[in-house]
């Protein structure tokens, strides 16, 4: 049952593709951005071997650029365009296919400590922006579940922006939707490859949520913080005077 555990395990990093981003507020002269992190609870967990967790990584990578940077009118449409990327078909395909897109919405809920904690930085004054690669049929179902439009000031839709996180163009649209500059800005996030290499190589210091560490996130990259849950980034903000 290797390929199963595959599955599963594509669908469980695929459904939490959502991250956030927060622009710290303006205080007297000074204008000052932060940012966010991964806002979903797995609800079940499996397992993958030593031995898939590399070709995990690069199929997780392949399916958002096959699948991520436009939008599609209907499932059929995703699909001729995820199978065109991969010169052996069958049903293995077909069936990780089903796993990473169909049968997970259900599946996806807030992290707890993801809600209050957005309320108080809204409260404290802080802009929160969501930054996700994601397809926008599976997007508009989410949003219908978790209003997360209620959450965040700036949606950044890999769809709409037509790149994928780490592309610097998905960063852009946030530090340029707000008016701030890059090092105005915290990127707080659970992937090592997408959120803390491309808030890196943007210039924007970079809080990484391990919760777990995945066993397929091999990028070589340093966060400049790193947390176990959202409830412990005022000790971030207060380390970088922005309490």
């Amino acid at each position: 049952m290797r390929h199963r555990g595959l599955w599963l395990e594509v669908e469980e990093e695929i459904k939490k593709s959502f991250f956030l981003m927060i622009r710290r507020p303006t205080r007297t002269t000074q204008s000052r951005s932060s940012a966010a992190s991964d806002g979903y609870k797995r609800q079940k967990k499996s397992s993958i071997n030593n031995e898939e967790s590399s070709s995990l990584g690069d199929f997780i990578k392949k399916y958002e650029e096959l699948t991520q940077k436009k939008k599609y009118g209907d499932y059929e449409e995703l699909r001729k365009d995820f199978l065109s990327g991969f010169s052996a078909k069958g049903v293995v395909l077909e069936q990780m296919l089903y796993e990473i897109y169909v049968n997970r919405i259900d599946k996806i809920v807030f992290f707890d400590d993801v809600v209050p904690t957005l309320f108080d930085l809204k409260n404290k004054g802080y802009k929160l922006a969501l930054l996700t690669n994601t397809e926008n049929l599976t997007f508009e179902k989410i949003e219908a579940k978790l209003k997360l439009s209620n959450y965040f000031d700036f949606l950044g839709l890999s769809y709409e922006i037509g790149e994928i996180k780490p592309n610097p163009k998905m960063f852009e649209a946030v530090v340029n939707h707000f008016g701030v500059k890059p090092s105005e800005c915290l990127m707080v996030g659970d992937s090592l490859r997408s959120d803390i290499t491309g808030a890196k190589n943007f210039g924007i210091p970079s809080v990484w949520i391990n919760r777990p560490k995945k066993s397929f996130d091999f990028a070589e990259i340093k966060p400049d913080f790193e947390l176990s849950t959202l409830r412990d980034i005022d000790k971030v903000l207060e380390g970088l005077g922005n309490g």
